[in-house]
């Protein structure tokens, strides 16, 4: 597999660089194995960090990147059934 480095691609040598320094992989390929690992594992554990109980907006904001965005909200709900409460104040 070939990537494009070049015009509006050179972005991505000095990405590729950078993963492979953070990461110390010795090679661009290895450096793109452990991305997409990472990455996929990672969408993953965000998912589940969503609908953990710890979960706070705060944390959420935190977690977000510009292409991953968590969001955290609390909803309530009560229904209350009429003829259920009329039985039970017989």
């Amino acid at each position: 597999m070939r990537i494009k480095t070049d015009g509006k691609h050179e972005y991505r040598l000095d990405q590729l660089r950078r993963i492979m320094q953070a990461t110390d992989e010795g090679t661009k390929s290895g450096a793109f194995d452990f991305s997409t690992e990472f990455t996929l594992r990672m969408l993953n554990n965000l998912d589940q960090a969503v609908h953990h109980p710890d979960m706070t907006e705060e944390l959420a904001e935190v977690l977000s990147t510009p292409t991953v965005d968590l969001a955290y909200r609390i909803e309530a709900d009560l229904n209350v059934n009429p003829s259920q409460r009329a039985r039970a104040d017989e």
